[in-house]
């Protein structure tokens, strides 16, 4: 469930760009706040989706969008005519910002400059009545979700940051290397956890089985007298 309009957000290591978790779904709403911008170029991939009014073995292509708009006012209310799954979203507009949309879970955002980062950061956590958060507690690479209106808490699973395009090759090369050792000790520390269970479980088998002499010969004396009886 989304109990805010924003569940998480991230910053990218360009210290120019950083993504938020929402539901793009519902909300494409927020390219209403880069309506002053032109668009100097976008992708946006499709699918009709008629809901249930469609066919359930009907399955429309994606296809994309050849249409122009001048700004995301001009593209938003477009789509507000049309049936349209968006598949995929990237906006480039002519101040060197840009937005990609990943499908259905978030929204990344670039700009030019860390102050432009942090100033976009601020505008869109008040506008969904979220925040403040001081940003310069957020380590790159590493993903922070809302637990409160301006309360994160940071999503460390292994240690690692999550690379993202902005990082060279030899760095994602030596994060992968560092993860596939990561899972290496992680999965032998849980097989010799196993094994060490699996352990104490035969110790308890054969511990029940340890019954005493002085008992089993008690009760066999018991069931001769009873089989004498009848």
């Amino acid at each position: 469930m989304w109990t805010y309009l924003f569940d998480s957000i991230e910053l990218f290591s360009n210290y120019k760009s950083f993504s938020l978790g929402v539901d793009t779904t519902r909300n494409l709403w927020l390219l209403l706040h880069f309506k002053d911008l032109e668009i100097k170029s976008k992708t946006l991939i499709y699918q009709v989706n008629n809901g249930y009014r469609q066919r359930k073995n009907t399955v429309h292509p994606q296809r994309k969008m050849q249409k122009k708009h001048k700004n995301t006012a001009e593209l938003l209310d477009y789509l507000n005519t049309k049936s349209y799954d968006i598949r995929q979203l990237e906006i480039e507009f002519t101040n060197g910002w840009k937005i990609k949309q990943r499908p259905f879970i978030q929204l990344c955002f670039y700009t030019n400059s860390t102050s432009e980062r942090d100033d976009l950061i601020h505008k869109l956590l008040t506008a969904a009545g979220q925040g403040p958060i001081d940003v310069s507690n957020l380590e790159p690479n590493f993903s922070y979700s809302f637990i409160g209106h301006s309360e994160l808490v940071k999503i460390d699973i292994d240690g690692l940051p999550f690379p993202d395009e902005f990082w060279p090759e030899e760095e994602v090369n030596a994060w992968k290397e560092a993860v596939w050792k990561a899972e290496k000790e992680e999965a032998l520390k849980l097989e010799n956890t196993s094994e060490h269970e699996s352990s104490k479980e035969d110790d308890t088998y054969i511990s029940t089985m340890n019954i005493s002499k002085d008992l089993f010969s008690s009760k066999l004396k018991d069931w001769k007298e009873y089989e004498k009886i009848l």
